[in-house]
Order: C-alpha cells, then structure tokens, then sequence
C-alpha cells in the first residue's frame, strides 16, 4: 500500500532523527574518540548505592551535583557521549560490562565506582564522544597482584617465607597484565570498540587521553608492602606509558583516603597505618616527577580522596560497631553493664544506641563499611568529579 504525503512526512522525520543520533555517536565533531583508563582494587569498582544519592541534596556544598546525576524525575541520568568497558568479579564470576556511563559499574547493578562522576562531568566538558576502559578488582596489591615487570620478581618478607604464605609465581602480576590484556583487546580494532561505542568513527579514531589509579588497601594492610610502594607505583607508570606507547600519558594517582586527610586525629583503628602509606602515595608522585626528563614532568599527579571521605558518618558506622560488640559481650558474660557504662562515656556513645538523627543520616547516607568510603555516593561522586577535573588541568598542559 502505498504511504500518504503525511505518512512519508513522519518517516522522513524518523529516518532523520535516527541520522542525527548516528552522527552524534560517529564522528560528527570531527575529533577522534577519547580514551582513558580507569584501574584499581575494590574503591575503583565502587560501593556506592544510589539510593544515597540524594544525600548530597542537604548541604549546599554538594546540592548543585544533583542537577548533573539527577534527571527531572529524580533518576540517575546516564551519559550522553561516554561509554563505559568494565572487567571485574563479582561473586568470584569474571565480568565484562559495555555501554553507556550510568549506575550499575560498581559492586552491582545500583552502585558506582569514580567513573560515574568522571565519564558525566568528562561529558559534560568535553565535545569528543569518551570511552572509559575500567579494570577493578576487589582485594588485591601493587606488590603482588598488579606488579608492574620493572619491579622485578617478587621478594617475601621474613614473615611470609616463615609461614609459608609466599605468592604462587603466577599469581605475581596477574592482574596487571589482566588489565593490560583487556585494554588492548577493547582497543584492537574497529569492530571491538564498537561493542562498547556502537557508532564509533574509525577514520577519526581514537587517543589514548589518560589514566586514573585508585588503590591500596591491601598495601596499606602490609608493612613489606608499604615499604616498596613507592617503587612499584614508580614502575607501574614508567611500565604502562611503555605498554601504550605513550611517554606523555596524563597519570593520576588517586590516594587513599581512608579517616580523611589526617587518619592519626581519628579515635578508630589507631593501629592502621594509613597515614605512613598516604606518604608512600605522594613520595611515588614526587620521585617519579625528580626522575623523568624536565619534557616529561608535570604529567603525573596525586588527587587525595581525603577531604571527601564522610568523617561524621564514620563516627556512626563506628559506634554501630563497637557497641554492637560490647552488646554481643554482656549477653555472653564478658562484658559487665558497668564496663559497658564506662566504654561508652570514653568514646562520648552516650547509653550505646543511635539517636534518631544518627539513625537517619546513616540509613540515607551509607551502603558499606568504612573501608569502602562507607558506600557514599557523595563521597564517591564528588571524587570522581575531583579526578576529571584534575585530568582535565592535565591535558591542558
């Protein structure tokens, strides 16, 4: 049957429609697709929820975020013009994610990682469409699991050889070269990335824009490990930049930030030492910096996460957990009331239970524990946020 003038009018408006989409993915700009990459343990897989989203609606320092994350039905908004390749675990099962940059690249399908923040305010600043390659997984080290090949064999301390809990040979960088292996394999060739960036523009092409590490944990937890950080995290750079064949690739160092940017002053886990691995973290940057040659400088820096760590919510998630324990002790007998009274009058827990206040702040507030940034999504899109505008001074440069 043949179509009425107004009838081929609407598919004529349709087919344009879907033109201008296709356009807008492959290549109109003119610019060759962006590339960075975003690596690290179980903080760059991230453990936020969205359901603490709207959080950062309570302070007037963190309110304007909402405009960018929150559509005008209050849902998370996904990105325009940034796509997302994610390799992980989940429930000990490999995992490769593509698409859009949206919620769901964290921990599970409702939490984020730095790369919500990133890939939206990247979008938001840049007219090049953007591919983020994210490689995370939880529970692992520089010294061991991403050891760069410039660091040499792995040496175990006294203690592990003592124990016989010396690293299997290939279990040593591992998962650098995992990541390594999955960078290369998104950026092979066309047909590849247009799994992920479905009108990617093969004459156009693509640059390889930068790279984000956020990790350390699992360092932090080891003195031997702390010891050689700053050397590893020297090799890994020079290593990376070799791999990519790219001796200029902006770098950011994302440091741990774990208690804020002053762990000593807090109350809890006094017996971590998170602030001589914070050093660690910034001596990497700095002699790294001292050793390259002077055309070379400037191109890696550190971006703390620090000052974005939620302090007050940490006071709650502490309270919850070491009155919870004193609790599970008076019912079994080994704690008296009296002790109870007196432990919490030294951490000002008043009678041990959650004002309504501390209650509701930290059910809107949290989704994790505090090893995890306490799963805040203001921490962890404020951070990312941090980290684009940090890559974004970089590039300028």
């Amino acid at each position: 049957m043949l179509q009425t003038h107004v009838e081929m009018t609407k598919t004529i408006h349709r087919m344009g429609l879907l033109l201008m989409g296709i356009l807008a993915v492959a290549g109109a700009y003119g610019k060759p697709l962006k590339v960075y990459i975003l690596a690290g343990q179980s903080n760059m897989q991230g453990s936020a929820h969205e359901s603490t989203f709207a959080v950062m609606g309570d302070d007037p320092a963190s309110a304007p975020l909402l405009k960018v994350i929150l559509d005008k039905e209050g849902k998370p908004v996904v990105a325009k013009n940034a796509w997302v390749a994610n390799r992980t675990q989940r429930g000990g099962e490999d995992l490769t994610q593509r698409g859009k940059v949206k919620v769901g690249y964290g921990f599970d399908d409702n939490r984020i990682g730095p790369e919500y923040g990133f890939g939206l305010f990247m979008d938001q600043s840049l007219d090049e469409p953007i591919l983020i390659i994210k490689t995370a997984w939880g529970g692992k080290s520089l010294a061991v699991d991403f050891r760069p090949p410039g660091a040499g064999p792995y040496v175990p301390s006294a203690r592990e050889k003592e124990n016989g809990k010396t690293p299997a040979q290939d279990e040593i960088g591992h998962y650098y070269r995992e990541m390594v292996g999955f960078v290369k394999t998104t950026l092979k060739d066309a047909g590849e990335i247009r799994k992920v960036v479905p009108g990617y523009d093969e004459k156009q092409g693509f640059e390889l824009s930068g790279f984000v590490w956020f990790q350390g944990w699992n360092d932090m937890c080891n003195r031997h490990h702390i010891e050689q950080y700053a050397d590893n995290m020297i090799h890994f750079i020079t290593d990376v930049r070799k791999e990519f064949n790219s001796p200029k690739l902006p770098f950011i160092v994302g440091v741990l930030g774990v208690y804020g940017t002053d762990p000593d002053s807090r109350r809890f886990d006094k017996g971590l030492p998170v602030t001589d691995f914070r050093r660690e973290q910034f001596k990497a940057v700095q002699e790294y910096d001292a050793k390259v040659m002077p055309k070379f400088q400037g191109e890696v820096i550190s971006v703390d996460s620090g000052p974005f760590y939620e302090l007050a919510l940490s006071d709650i998630y502490w309270k919850r957990r070491m009155t919870g324990e004193w609790k599970r002790r008076l019912k079994d007998g080994r704690m008296t009331k009296e002790d109870y009274r007196k432990e919490c009058l030294k951490f000002d827990f008043g009678d041990g239970e959650l004002t309504a206040q501390e209650k509701e702040t930290w059910d809107r507030g949290s989704s994790n524990a505090e090893y995890h940034y306490l799963g805040s999504g203001r921490t962890f899109v404020r951070f990312g946020k941090a980290l684009a505008e940090a890559m974004l001074e970089l590039e300028k440069k």
